[in-house]
């Protein structure tokens, strides 16, 4: 978690160089310019957690709900690029994929008066988090190969090797249970099979994707047959049931092994022990860095996005188009 401590960090030194009178980029910010509102597409898991958070929930998957002109953005890193490129842009982002943000023309803002931090998440004073968690098929035979090694693979995750492994790709978790190597004992009949010959096909969340890649690159390096290929297609957490237990899961775009950066919905009924919680994440509101505004709220951030003002206990919250509505 050394990136997410050296990201505010940064941003706190930003902040006192900015009160000592320095000239930075800040100072050419023209306040009565339009907010530029930025959002993620309805099947995204990123999505459903910021406006189920700041209490515009039917938000999540109706655009309806949303002020008009909002501008949707296809994953997290498309959602990081348009924000830099958009001085009076906002948006809203994996903490995972800002902490590796390198262009410095991003930053992220305090929600409620926290930063987004490992330590302030696991203390539960951050409150705009979300869960990663996974869905696995439920149609592999007994005795299917690859159905063996895909919970292998899920029990590899959960071992303190694949949490540490979760934790280098700042998911948030206190790390418990058993070593890998102990683990291992109950799956030695396919981790040491030379003959295994497959491919085992890996998508869901953008925001899950790099976590998962390394989950799976660390653990193809422990089965002894070097023809087991896990290949990854994330196109968004609404991929993860819909291709692996819903009505696609037989189709080209089926997966073996899926991520999401939200919950499963009502409507998506996982199989008993295929899925579960990997960890945690913050979603960090982010502005442009030449943007001054430094922190935000629920309030806020309902005043700038909701059609009509309103959270879903329908306080009006008020209608924030201009950055001087927020900016004092």
């Amino acid at each position: 978690m050394r990136n997410i401590r050296n990201l505010f960090i940064l941003g706190l030194s930003a902040l006192v160089l900015g009160s000592c009178g320095q000239t930075d980029n800040t100072s050419k910010f023209d306040t009565s310019k339009n907010i530029t509102l930025y959002t993620r597409d309805t099947t995204s898991g990123t999505r459903d957690g910021f406006f189920t958070k700041i209490g515009i929930e039917d938000a999540k998957t109706d655009d309806s709900k949303l002020r008009k002109g909002v501008t949707q953005t296809s994953g997290n890193s498309d959602m990081m690029a348009k924000v830099a490129n958009d001085t009076y842009g906002i948006g809203y982002a994996s903490l995972a994929g800002v902490v590796e943000d390198t262009t410095g023309k991003i930053k992220g803002l305090k929600y409620e008066g926290v930063e987004a931090s490992e330590e302030n998440v696991l203390n539960e004073t951050y409150k705009l988090t979300r869960n990663f968690n996974y869905i696995i098929r439920n149609d592999y035979a007994a005795d299917d190969k690859k159905g063996l090694v895909v919970k292998a693979f899920v029990a590899y995750m959960f071992s303190k090797d694949g949490q540490r492994t979760m934790k280098e790709a700042d998911g948030i978790l206190t790390i418990s249970g058993k070593d890998w190597t102990e683990v291992a004992k109950d799956y030695e009949s396919v981790l040491k099979d030379s003959t295994l010959n497959f491919e085992i096909k890996v998508g869901g969340s953008t925001s899950v994707q790099k976590m998962s890649q390394k989950l799976t690159s660390n653990f193809a390096a422990l089965l002894t047959s070097k023809n087991v290929k896990f290949t990854h297609n994330h196109g968004g957490s609404g991929d993860a049931y819909k291709y692996t237990q819903g009505a696609d899961k037989d189709s080209t775009n089926k997966l073996d092994i899926a991520f999401l950066s939200r919950e499963l919905k009502d409507t998506e009924k996982a199989a008993e022990g295929t899925s579960g919680k990997m960890c945690v994440d913050a979603i960090v509101p982010i502005v442009n860095s030449a943007n001054p505004y430094s922190e935000t709220t629920a309030k806020d951030l309902v005043a700038m996005y909701s059609v009509d003002g309103k959270n879903d206990d329908k306080v009006d919250c008020g209608m924030y188009t201009k950055w001087s509505d927020v900016i004092k």
